[in-house]
């Protein structure tokens, strides 16, 4: 966590920067509004839920632009049973990838202000649970152990790679995307399998500034 709040500090500071040295063409920050829906296994994990993001925007070719930033998800809790124990638990209302994202992007109009756009995004995916395994080992401790050493932290991310692919219909400053994400969550646990779920798609609308 302490990690994702960095790097949504570090994506504002960009912003407020950028802002200042931006051109009157260009829009150097783009923020979305949508849904995440779960697709297959996932939908067993999570809901259909609300979506935002904040991405940082650079100029790199002609037709190219990279973006750093985040797209966060708000799931509701939903309960999971550990697949080498017998532990039951719940994962929180929070999901999404921090990374970076590549546009390559099409004007359909010679006023250039209609475009088509093609994301590609490959960034750091969690998603929260409750790790009950972490809370049940804690008690075993020595009294002894417990005042040496700090408390564990039992809300943890499932970590993982993010893949995403996405298209975009921009008029003007406005625009409605889509996006289908890869997330294979049980990739670094052994908590989960693949029985969890990996994919999922996020569509809504976006406003570039």
């Amino acid at each position: 966590m302490k990690t994702l709040f960095l790097m949504i500090g570090l994506s504002l500071i960009s912003i407020e920067v950028s802002a200042q040295t931006k051109d009157s063409t260009f829009k150097y920050v783009e923020v979305e509004a949508g849904a995440t829906i779960p697709l297959g296994n996932l939908k067993n994990t999570m809901n259909v839920a609300p979506n935002i993001g904040v991405w940082v925007r650079q100029p790199y070719t002609e037709k190219s632009i990279w973006a750093f930033g985040f797209s966060v998800n708000f799931p509701k809790k939903t309960t999971f049973q550990y697949i080498n124990d017998d532990y039951e638990t719940e994962t929180k209302s929070f999901s999404g990838v921090i990374g970076f994202r590549l546009d390559k992007h099409y004007t359909l109009n010679k006023a250039k202000n209609i475009d088509i756009i093609w994301s590609s995004v490959l960034g750091y995916g969690m998603y929260l649970f409750d790790d009950v395994r972490a809370r049940a080992e804690y008690e075993t401790w020595s009294e002894s152990k417990k005042d040496k050493e700090d408390k564990p932290v039992f809300i943890r991310p499932f970590s993982t790679i993010h893949v995403g692919q996405g298209l975009q219909l921009r008029i003007r400053d406005f625009g409605l995307q889509t996006r289908y994400n890869y997330a294979p969550y049980h990739a670094f646990s052994d908590i989960i399998d693949n029985r969890f779920g990996t994919h999922s798609v996020t569509v809504g609308l976006f406003y570039r500034q």
